[in-house]
């Protein structure tokens, strides 16, 4: 059973990941694909899917979603409203 499924969010999970893994961790919540994951971190697309499942296996999530609501509730990301990302400023 994941942490997200059993409701015990654990933060010594985040201990289970490499410094490059909890690097991408965040970007995965924030919606970019490995692409972007890739262009922003000067690795190749194949590298940070690559990442991204280590990260889902070391963690118990199923996927992407699983990724970003982990990141949520861990507080590695914050909801922004639709004013601030629209925002030139936010």
């Amino acid at each position: 059973m994941s942490p997200l499924m059993n409701g015990n969010c654990q933060p010594e999970l985040m201990e289970r990941l490499s410094p490059r893994e909890r690097e991408i961790l965040p970007l995965v919540a924030q919606g970019l694909d490995n692409r972007e994951i890739g262009k922003k971190l000067f690795i190749s697309e194949k590298t940070a899917k690559n990442y991204i499942t280590s990260i889902r296996k070391k963690l118990g999530l199923a996927n992407r979603t699983q990724i970003a609501l982990y990141a949520l509730r861990e507080g590695l990301i914050e909801l922004n409203s639709k004013e601030e990302k629209e925002s030139p400023t936010g």
